[in-house]
């Protein structure tokens, strides 16, 4: 079984794209360390204009597009007078991406679910959000598939 990283590579190698992995992995003392805090991947292609950034996961895309356009809280123990505690840090909404989008660049947010077919293989099905510029803002929409079921 493939991860979600890799069904991703395939699919833009599919599509024609160069592509290069830009995320930094996880260490015992920090965790997974992405280009800009958000991109996994960056493809290019030489009919297109800009730079593809793409934010890889399984099947639940809504918590990232929450984390990229409003932040979040990180959740970290550590000592306080030698008391171990809960610290709570408020993680505000990605600086980055609105540069990313006005450098005409494109951000798109990949999941990817497995589908069940009574009688066949199942099957990975990609489910894609496009960040945006509208009126200045940073906005979300999903990109229709059509439907592999």
């Amino acid at each position: 079984m493939s991860s979600p990283l890799e069904r991703s590579v395939a699919e833009l190698e599919n599509q024609g794209y160069q592509v290069w992995k830009v995320e930094q992995p996880a260490s015992m003392y920090r965790p997974t360390l992405d280009l800009f805090n958000c991109i996994d991947l960056v493809a290019i292609r030489s009919d297109r204009s800009g730079v593809m950034g793409i934010q890889v996961c399984g099947e639940d895309i809504m918590p990232h597009v929450h984390k990229i356009l409003e932040g979040y809280m990180l959740d970290k123990l550590k000592k306080v007078d030698k008391v171990p505690t809960i610290v709570k840090t408020v993680i505000p909404p990605n600086p980055y991406i609105k540069i990313w989008l006005e450098a005409k660049n494109l951000f798109f947010i990949w999941g990817w679910r497995l589908r069940k077919h009574e009688g066949t293989k199942d099957t990975y099905q990609l489910r894609e959000v496009e960040m945006i510029l509208e009126n200045g803002q940073v906005v979300h929409r999903e990109i229709p598939h059509d439907s592999q079921d």
